[in-house]
């Protein structure tokens, strides 16, 4: 095989290029440092209008908000040549080395033929000096991560054409481009509602901070203390759902800006998204192994669905700040028929439509569960009516509502929920709120684990976790009929018939 071409301003492999080590870029000192100012200086305006409504002179709010924001950056600088002045990297044809000496020394060591996903992410900043963060990951389930902020950007896109030995380089096609009438689909996510309720809490916490809460309260109770009860709840339920809408579609566009998936003709993938900051992603198409298709409520009234990939070494462990990995998304929120193409050119065919719907009792299981909750709800909401007799309607309402909502994700829930076996792959759906529809490659499937609980061995189920080197490594589908079982685990191997003993 041909040796992969040597990176600029790296060491040529050799024994006397092993002790050769390089610095990272000293640009990423101002980028940092400006980025974290541009942070505090934003942070600031909040932070003064809150000074201000406590009472604080404008003199003192001055010198806390400004000379925090640039005792901060300070900091950063010194943090950052610090950083700088402690790390170096090397490259050969085998190795990429990361060195930490500080009070301790640090050496964190991944073989090239083992990194099967290049990231590379610049920032407004890092964009202007021309530098980029660069990140890899190893093809191990929870496997070694790396980071290198900031290299020069020809540095960077050329130490990922030597780590991909060439294979970013094969024929290419590109399979989706991001059109922007999309970005109408983005408030239709379950996250919006959250979005705004957590932008309200953000407004009573700094108030709070500096002790203006109670004076922010009563401004707006004398507003509306007169209004309906009802009146007043659709009122903050509006408000936090235009919040959450704003919030939406400024993450989509900044997430998804400019993207564009190109797929190789030796299955790697490239990606390219991102406004502020730009990313540029690179995966393996040997370590490939299915996607993920999520369909939350208001996607699916919107006939629309967002597209993830499942690869080894990515969405797997955690990474090097302790936080568990996500699978990297392919496509946004997006028309059905969007993902739907995406997932057919990286699986070689098309994902399954028809799915094999599971037994009766997984549906009387849900509805169960669902009336377990009115109970419990409707139980909460008899507390004050007990105390204060006036509140009677207070149960009432919380059975009502805990009613149709359980009814309804109960049966929504039972109607998701099935399994489909192809040739090539074996799908799973499952869930309501969280509607998803793992795809996966056959050839990838590890082995399943069969789990039962007592009520589960009384109905006649079993839930099936498909392991995968890739994603969250397992893959759980619930409920599944002990006749239906065998067509799942048989696709890891006729070894796995033992399961029917268990």
């Amino acid at each position: 095989m041909t040796a992969p071409a040597p990176v600029p301003g790296a060491p040529t492999p050799g024994p006397a290029a092993e002790t050769e080590w390089l610095r990272l870029d000293p640009r990423t000192i101002p980028a940092t440092t400006a980025v974290v100012a541009g942070a505090l200086a934003a942070a600031a305006v909040p932070v003064a209008i809150g000074m201000l409504l406590s009472g604080l002179a404008v003199g003192w709010v001055l010198l806390w908000t400004i000379g925090g924001t640039v005792l901060g950056a300070g900091a950063t600088a010194v943090s950052e040549t610090i950083r700088l002045a402690v790390t170096t990297y090397r490259v050969d044809a085998h190795r990429i080395d990361r060195r930490v000496r500080f009070l301790a020394s640090t050496t964190t060591s991944l073989s090239t033929g083992r990194v099967r996903n290049v990231e590379i992410s610049a920032d407004l900043v890092q964009r202007r000096l021309g530098i980029a963060t660069v990140k890899l990951a190893s093809g191990e389930t929870g496997g070694s991560r790396l980071t290198f902020a900031a290299l020069d950007r020809e540095v960077a896109d050329d130490l990922r054409r030597h780590l991909l030995a060439g294979r970013s380089g094969t024929d290419s096609s590109e399979v989706v481009r991001l059109d922007p009438a999309w970005v109408r689909y983005a408030p239709a996510s379950v996250m919006t509602p959250l979005f705004g309720l957590a932008g309200i809490g953000i407004v009573f916490q700094v108030a709070d901070w500096f002790g203006a809460a109670p004076e922010v309260l009563q401004w707006i109770w004398d507003r509306i203390g007169e209004w309906p009860i009802p009146v007043i709840a659709a009122g903050v339920v509006s408000l936090a759902l235009v919040m959450g809408t704003i919030a939406s579609v400024a993450m989509f566009i900044e997430n998804w800006w400019g993207l564009r998936l190109d797929h190789h003709d030796d299955g790697s993938l490239e990606l390219r998204r991102g406004l502020l900051v730009g990313r540029h992603t690179s995966f393996d198409g040997r370590r490939v192994r299915g996607v993920t298709l999520h369909e939350p409520p208001g996607f699916r009234a919107l006939g629309a669905a967002r597209l993830d990939v499942v690869a080894s070494g990515v969405g797997t462990g955690k990474d090097e700040d302790g936080k568990q990995k996500q699978s990297p998304p392919l496509v946004p929120a997006s028309p059905r028929e969007v993902p739907a193409g995406v997932a057919e050119a990286v699986l070689g065919e098309p994902a399954p439509t028809r799915f094999r719907a599971h037994p009766p009792a997984a549906r009387r299981r849900r509805i169960v569960r669902a009336v377990a909750v009115v109970v419990v709800v409707t139980g909460f909401g008899a507390v004050p009516a007990a105390i204060w007799p006036w509140l009677w309607w207070v149960p009432l309402l919380a059975a009502a509502l805990a009613g149709a909502v359980g009814l309804w994700a109960a049966l929504d829930n039972s109607r998701g929920l099935g399994h489909a076996v192809t040739g090539g792959v074996v799908a799973l759906r499952k869930g309501s709120l969280m509607r998803r529809t793992d795809v996966l490659d056959r050839d990838g499937i590890l082995g399943w684990n069969l789990r039962r609980t007592p009520f589960q061995r009384r109905a006649g189920l079993v839930t099936l976790v498909a392991t995968a080197a890739g994603g969250g490594g397992a893959f759980r589908l619930p409920d599944v009929g002990l006749e239906q079982a065998p067509e799942l685990w048989r696709t890891a191997g006729p070894v796995w018939d033992h399961l029917a003993g268990a």
